[in-house]
């Protein structure tokens, strides 16, 4: 709630100083000019002046009101709470007063004591004579909205404290006596909108609005109701308005910078938040945003960094240790993820976000009960969350449980029909994810000597180089299927897998990116082995959709393989690419790429002459030489017509 101009200024006549002849020349300036820049919003300057004014004439009740103002609209509620407390004692028969006391209480969080100012207040407004003397000159107006003030936070009081249905009451009170105030509308909409009356809420923030055309809390609470509701649109324009009015307001920019982040806009949102860190350096929560964005983004360490100072500021902050849990998780630091994700859960337990992501950590390291029994709670929470059902989905098919993970995919694209459905619908979804099962079916993990997985790689590069690239793919689903969390295993199966002309190629450049995060100096290679697997199966949107995550979370920007990113997804000639190599190794990888999307397009001429420079220049066994080798096989067979990748 605000502090009206009234509620600050608003004294009793008795105890209000009279200027000139109780003051001095230079107090008389500075009190003058501390007023002036008071009404004119300019409340750091005024402070120093009231300052002065005070330490003179430490009494002087109209300056310690407009001083306490000051303290309050600078977010300084403590210093405030001691202006305030002086007021009431060198006038405790002021309504305003008390009403202003209520008002640094209520920022405070000392709710008794604020409901107790407040009440006082409202009390005090009922002897006729305070109302008269308090008012000096300010009018019926002026007593009515001082009066409306003290209903609307004792109103605000309620609301915080879960006693809504008394809070509608308050706020209907004062709207009744003084109904031009904005504020009280805002706060009435906040109730209507926590007792999910939308329509109500809507209809007072639209009068907030009308009323305050210029007052940027009224369009960011209509903006989180647009939000709620789905208008999406709506909702941010009501967020840049706010943020136009002033872009100093903190609270729109979390917003904006929120919304941002659920459209997939990292950048823009990352944006907002450190305006938000700027202009709040030490809150937590806008340290917390900001950590959650650059997790999203793939910018796992620094995301650390930003989380670490909100966990140090406020150790109760749920939300924080959800975030760092991901980003550990990201950085597959799993029993530090474990430890994050149950400390977010012990402080909220309804938090169906950390829930998932700690069943996701605890797959990692093997602990499938503890899995399954977190991403189940999750979905209880969030029955309608399409990709809890998805994530536990996934759970259910590496452990071989075909109908509960079928179940699963159903129900999230019942909710979601695109996320199953670009992976082919839930039975393909199926068989992708179980192909790389974890476990035995009956739960238990399938423990094979790291001998046996260096055999499996070693005959898995014998077939290589033969080119029995399904063979080799057989052999690193045995090396995987012993040690899932190697990572380096993806890489192999994953570009073998696309040589051999098989799906699942895009779920082994995930499963990398799983396990070893964005910064890893292979995420890129990965991306654009996601990209061409996609591709490769007609999932046009899907391969578009890994080339822009990728682009927005690689953490160097400028290097090698960005621009062959940049081709894949139509930004970047092929001439320009094979210019961008800065290496011979590098140039094989520009013409290779470049030969598999030309025959995207069809053009098989071109894209053989490519393949035939890697095949001639290229260094044997690497990534560009084999994908040469391979293509070129499969073009020169008769009996097939070569698959786009």
């Amino acid at each position: 709630m605000r502090v009206t101009k009234h509620a600050l200024t608003i004294i009793l006549g008795l105890v209000a100083l009279a200027g000139g002849s109780a003051l001095g020349g230079s107090t008389n300036d500075d009190r003058r000019e501390g007023f002036a820049l008071y009404e004119a919003g300019r409340h750091a300057e005024a402070v120093d002046r009231l300052d002065a004014v005070l330490q003179r004439h430490p009494n002087d009740v109209e300056a310690l009101i407009k001083r306490g103002g000051c303290h309050l609209r600078l977010g300084r509620a403590s210093k405030a709470i001691g202006d305030f407390d002086r007021v009431v004692h060198r006038a405790p028969l002021n309504p305003s007063g008390h009403a202003d006391r209520g008002i640094a209480l209520l920022m405070l969080g000392r709710y008794d004591e604020a409901e107790a100012a407040f009440t006082r207040a409202i009390r005090l407004w009922t002897i006729p004579l305070n109302g008269a003397r308090a008012v000096g000159g300010g009018g019926r107006d002026a007593v009515a909205e001082a009066k409306a003030t003290a209903y609307a936070g004792l109103a605000q009081v309620h609301h915080r404290t879960g006693r809504n249905e008394e809070a509608l009451a308050e706020y209907d009170q004062a709207i009744l006596i003084y109904g031009s105030d904005p504020n009280s509308h805002i706060g009435r909409g906040d109730v209507y909108r926590a007792l999910g009356d939308l329509a109500r809420a809507l209809a007072d923030f639209d009068e907030a609005v009308r009323l305050g055309p210029n007052l940027p809390r009224a369009f960011t609470s209509r903006g989180r109701l647009l939000e709620d509701s789905g208008e999406i649109e709506r909702a941010m324009a009501d967020y840049d308005r706010a943020i136009a009015i002033d872009p100093n307001y903190a609270f729109a920019h979390s917003l904006r910078g929120g919304l941002l982040s659920k459209l997939g806009r990292n950048e823009e949102a990352l944006a907002d938040f450190e305006t938000v860190g700027r202009l709040l350096p030490n809150n937590a929560e806008a340290h917390k945003d900001r950590g959650g964005v650059l997790v999203r983004m793939g910018r796992n360490e620094e995301a650390l960094v930003e989380l670490n100072k909100a966990i140090e500021i406020n150790p109760k902050l749920g939300k924080a240790y959800q975030n760092r849990g991901a980003a550990y998780n990201n950085l597959s630091r799993y029993e530090e993820a474990i430890v994050d994700l149950n400390r977010a859960i012990e402080i909220d337990p309804d938090n169906a976000g950390a829930r998932t992501n700690c069943g996701l950590a605890y797959f990692m390291v093997g602990e499938y009960e503890r899995a399954l029994e977190d991403l189940s709670e999750a979905v209880r929470l969030a029955p309608r969350e399409a990709v809890v059902h998805f994530n536990r989905g996934n759970v259910h098919a590496k452990l071989g449980f075909r109908e509960q993970a079928l179940a699963d995919y159903r129900t999230a694209g019942e909710l979601s029909p695109r996320l199953v459905s670009s992976y082919g619908g839930a039975q393909r979804l199926f068989e992708e994810m179980s192909r790389d099962a974890m476990a035995a079916r009956d739960r238990a993990p399938i423990r094979v000597s790291s001998g046996d997985v260096e055999s499996h790689l070693a005959r898995s590069r014998e077939k290589q180089g033969r080119g029995d690239w399904r063979g080799a793919v057989a052999e690193l689903d045995q090396a995987i299927h012993a040690n899932p969390r190697r990572a380096d295993l993806y890489i192999a199966r994953g570009w073998s897998r696309l040589c051999a002309d098989l799906d699942g190629a895009e779920v082994d450049a995930r499963a990398y990116l799983n396990l070893k995060g964005w910064g890893d100096p292979a995420a890129g290679y990965m991306a654009a082995l996601g990209a061409l697997a996609h591709r490769r199966a007609g999932r046009e949107p899907d391969a578009y959709a890994f080339l822009e995550e990728a682009l927005a979370k690689l953490p160097r920007q400028d290097a090698w393989p960005k621009p062959v990113l940049l081709l894949l997804n139509g930004d970047l000639s092929g001439e320009a690419l094979i210019d961008r190599a800065g290496n011979d190794v590098q140039r094989a990888e520009a013409h290779a790429i470049l030969a598999l999307d030309l025959l995207r397009q069809d053009k098989t001429k071109e894209a053989r002459e490519h393949l035939q420079w890697v095949h001639d220049n290229a260094t044997d066994r690497s990534i560009a030489a084999d994908l040469a080798r391979a293509t070129l096989a499969r073009l020169d067979r008769p009996d097939q017509i070569a698959r786009k990748p």
